[in-house]
């Protein structure tokens, strides 16, 4: 595998280094952008709280524009030409211009730091595009007040400094256009600020462009390079951590997220050994338990049927890997909360020994997919919840026995198990597999779910979301209705590749190793050193959704670590 993610004559074709996108954060702030500039609202070099402040650098190098950009009435990408190599660990370009060389490192830590190492002799103008905005906004007006002093000039809240002097002039970006948020179908169109610009002659010398807002930090600038494809996930792990809770994704999933958080905390830290970190993560959740329920999103929206059986799911995990009684002890009492409560709760209810839920309350939460009824992975997480239940004594022997003896509810004739009961769904789902890997079917019908999603569902990047054979499905992502409906999911493929290895043992390890191999490879086509949260269902299977999300990273390195230890 190779040192570092890099790129080198492909930069010059626009279509190829526009979706490539690096990113990199912070506690809550983080700096982001493609190969050939923002291509989304989302981009920006400083983000903090949700908000962008600096967007980006219109840069020139002996009057000769480096920086890419593309405005509503075309693409402004003449600084491809003169790229010629880009390393991720930090993002780092390198641009040769006749007899000049410069190569561009950008440090991150909550304070962007642009660093222009020029050999040669060299005039540089970089002018900052500021604004003042939600990262889920597009801004057109400006009424903003600034400051210059002697070594720095403050826009609003952002402050910036250069070694580079500065001259005002106050002027507008017009137009600036934002195409992957066109494509998602959102405002695409803003204007940007500018107070005026950075410049300076130099001779084999650096100029530092500086720029800071009020950013709490939780990384410095000295980040190991990651020597291979999976200390690249666990890097990006470490970008999910903020306090003591879990962000889902980025760039539009940075927030905790209670169902996400427990999907994903088991390859996140406990592969990784995190375990006071883990500690963290659990008893911030379960302070805000409420009724049985755990938060779905915080502070106080409680509508997931399953966020509280994924937090009993992740404690048995960690159970496992660390035999920890006495944390088990810390926790019990929130278990018993759960077993006692969550079936008599907003969104979940006990009906003849099996969780009948609300609609759109599972993850599958669209209005395209709202599965009412007694879905198979609620129901299965509800055994699991159970089992452990009763491992660590906490009194629910009644509720098991009718929860496993109602589940044969669950198996349909055609070899496979229902997607939800009362009322029967019969749709192929990958929700099946989930059962299989946490062993509540075993034997000849765990091979035949597995068969099944083999044969029609499983692709490069994970099980599909719905049989392509299904009337109602979506092979590219459009939308909500698409979402859950075709769609491509990598988190799924860990559990796939758990069933397989408790179904099959050993023997089954090459092939789930074959099958990582092309989400392993992918670090390297969207979020780069990450991986998206979703995929068209339809080959060639385009990331799309975060370029970065929790769970994808997660379930990728927990299959890693299933199946090479």
């Amino acid at each position: 595998m190779p040192e570092t993610i890099s790129f080198g004559r492909e930069l010059k074709d626009y279509a190829f280094a526009s979706k490539r996108e690096f990113i990199q954060t912070s506690g809550d702030s983080y700096c982001s952008s493609s190969l050939a500039g923002n291509t989304r609202k989302y981009h920006g070099l400083l983000l903090c709280n949700g908000r962008v402040y600096l967007s980006s650098l219109d840069e020139f190098v002996n009057d000769r524009r480096i920086s890419v950009a593309r405005y509503t009435d075309g693409i402004c990408d003449e600084g491809l030409r003169y790229l010629r190599v880009f390393n991720l660990y930090p993002p780092t370009f390198y641009y040769f211009l006749d007899d000049v060389v410069v190569r561009k490192t950008i440090y991150f830590d909550g304070t962007v730091r642009i660093v222009y190492d020029v050999w040669g002799e060299a005039e540089l103008r970089i002018v900052p595009l500021v604004t003042d905005r939600s990262v889920h906004e597009t801004r057109k007006n400006f009424d903003f007040i600034q400051e210059k002093t002697k070594d720095s000039v403050s826009v609003g809240a952002l402050r910036l400094k250069s070694n580079a002097e500065f001259s005002a002039n106050p002027d507008i970006y017009w137009n600036v256009f934002y195409e992957r948020d066109f494509e998602r179908g959102y405002e695409c169109v803003e204007n940007l600020y500018t107070p005026g610009f950075f410049a300076a002659k130099v001779r084999d010398s650096r100029i530092e462009i500086v720029a800071e807002v009020n950013c709490r930090s939780n990384r410095d600038y000295n980040l190991s390079v990651p020597k291979n494809t999976v200390e690249c996930l666990e890097l990006a792990a470490d970008s999910f951590i903020v306090d003591n809770a879990i962000y889902a994704g980025y760039h539009w999933f940075t927030e905790a997220w209670g169902r996400d958080a427990f999907v994903s905390l088991p390859g996140l830290l406990l592969e990784g050994k995190r375990l006071e970190e883990a500690r963290r993560v659990f008893r911030f959740f379960a302070l805000h338990i409420k009724n049985g329920l755990i938060p779905n999103r915080l502070p106080d929206n409680y509508n997931s049927s399953d966020a509280s059986l994924w937090f009993i799911y992740a404690l048995r995990k960690y159970f496992e890997k660390t035999g920890d009684s006495g944390f088990l002890k810390e926790m019990k009492p929130y278990i018993e909360q759960i077993i006692i409560n969550y079936p008599e709760s907003e969104v979940a209810k006990l009906d003849k020994g099996l969780i009948s839920v609300k609609a759109c309350t599972t993850w599958m939460d669209t209005k395209f997919t709202p599965r009412e009824g007694k879905p198979i992975e609620i129901n299965a997480l509800w055994i699991n919840a159970l089992r452990f239940a009763e491992v660590i004594g906490v009194e629910c022997r009644d509720l098991l026995k009718n929860a496993e003896r109602a589940f044969s509810k669950f198996w349909n004739n055609g070899g496979y198990l229902y997607d939800v009961v009362d009322p029967d769904d019969s749709s192929i789902r990958p929700n099946q597999i989930i059962a299989v890997a946490l062993g509540v079917i075993e034997g000849e019908q765990a091979e035949s779910v597995i068969d099944l999603i083999k044969r029609k569902l499983l692709t490069p990047y994970g099980p599909r979301s719905l049989s392509s054979d299904d009337r109602r499905y979506n092979g590219k992502y459009s939308g909500d209705e698409s979402y859950h409906n075709g769609c491509v999911w990598p988190w799924l493929l860990g559990f796939y590749v758990e069933a397989c290895l408790r179904a099959y043992g050993n023997k089954s390890k090459d092939y789930c190793r074959a099958l990582l191999t092309p989400l392993l490879e992918h670090v390297k086509y969207a979020g780069l050193g990450t991986i998206s949260e979703i995929f068209d269902g339809n080959a060639p299977h385009e990331p799309n959704g975060c370029i970065s999300q929790a769970w994808s990273v997660a379930e990728v390195l927990r299959a890693y670590r299933l199946l090479w230890g």
